[in-house]
């Protein structure tokens, strides 16, 4: 059998409300689990009236726990919308409460419109640009602990220590 996946956005349809895309998405995951699919991805997207779910990773935790072998992760997690150590431990955490079963896509589009976007990454140190590239750095620097010594996060440890980020998956190219 070819390996399929499904890369879910939680469609909202004229007769669907967006709460019901959800439930929806719960219910396709656990039929594909059922019939061998391998890999059930949701994505990010945000301000979009068709898209009811802009938080992957509480998605892919509400479906981990309703099925048995597929593997669920993000398709993907917009990097620069999150702090590094948010993405680290939510994904931590998943991969405590579903060991090998996680990964983790990580993009760098906004998934949504200027304004959105600006709202979601509006910071107290107002970098501004594209810091796809710092923040992944970061977030690897979660996992393996070497931020330098003298570095403000050196003794912040990403929660459940003992427990690893699950595999990290880069999306597309903008």
């Amino acid at each position: 059998m070819i390996p399929l996946s499904v890369l879910d956005l939680s469609v909202v349809t004229t007769g669907t409300k967006p709460a019901a895309a959800l439930r929806n998405s719960i219910d396709l995951a656990r039929h594909v689990d059922g019939l061998g699919y391998v890999r059930y991805w949701l994505a990010e997207h945000h301000n979009l009236a068709s898209v009811a779910s802009p938080a992957p990773d509480l998605m892919i935790g509400q479906i981990a726990a309703v099925t048995q072998h597929i593997r669920v992760g993000s398709g993907g997690v917009m990097l620069p919308n999150h702090a590094p150590l948010v993405v680290a431990e939510r994904f931590k955490m998943l991969e405590a409460l579903f060991p090998g079963r996680i990964d983790l896509g990580l993009g760098r589009a906004p998934g949504t419109d200027c304004a959105t976007a600006y709202a979601l990454r509006s910071r107290l140190d107002r970098r501004e640009g594209d810091d796809f590239l710092e923040r992944l750095h970061e977030l690897t620097l979660w996992e393996t602990r070497d931020f330098p010594a003298g570095h403000p996060y050196h003794n912040v440890v990403a929660m459940p220590d003992d427990s690893p980020l699950p595999p990290i998956w880069l999306l597309g190219s903008s």
